[in-house]
């Protein structure tokens, strides 16, 4: 019988040194405890949910209204822009929104992955920040961020695709999910 208490002491001792030291994941979860996305700083492609795109700005829920695929033709930047508001036009301008924007620079987004996992990582060509209005004064956030987004079908009214993008801001502030955005080419 000590024989056996000293082996159950021995494997109880063993567990809980084996649990010291390791990192607590709670920052990085995939999902919240009811199946939803949370903000996390290592992103993957699986990570994107498969359900309509939602997210949180300055730790606020943040429901998207609109999304808009800009595709600028001097400086042939491609801007996909979330925002809270729909415009007068299907592809006007919005005051006093609040929304997310990513941005390729000088080039074309095309069908396909784009993975930044990380904050330090960088992804040649591409900005990403966000926007708050309150009172009638924007302002803008380019905290550090990390992205998966994938982009299913490009045509020339729509662009189909779903995105996982965090900021390292403050409030973790972060949008995912499927999006279908209006293509405009200004």
């Amino acid at each position: 019988m000590h024989r056996y208490f000293n082996l159950v002491l021995i494997l109880v001792a063993v567990l809980v040194f084996s649990s010291c030291g390791k990192k607590d994941e709670g920052t990085n979860q995939t999902t919240s405890k009811t199946g939803e996305f949370v903000w996390k700083e290592n992103l993957s492609v699986k990570d994107i949910p498969d359900t309509p795109v939602k997210g949180k700005i300055e730790g606020k829920d943040f429901n998207i209204a609109y999304v808009n695929f800009e595709q600028w033709r001097g400086s042939n930047d491609n801007v996909i822009n979330f925002s809270d508001k729909t415009p007068k036009n299907k592809c006007g301008f919005i005051e006093n929104d609040n929304g997310f924007n990513l941005t390729k620079i000088g080039g074309n987004m095309k069908e396909g992955d784009v993975l930044k996992d990380t904050f330090v990582k960088n992804l040649e060509g591409y900005t990403a920040d966000f926007h708050v209005t309150e009172n009638e004064d924007m302002r803008k956030i380019t905290a550090g961020w990390n992205l998966a987004l994938v982009i299913d079908d490009m045509d020339e009214n729509v662009v189909k695709g779903k995105i996982a993008l965090c900021f390292k801001d403050e409030k973790k502030s972060w949008i995912a999910g499927r999006f279908e955005a209006v293509r405009c080419n200004n």
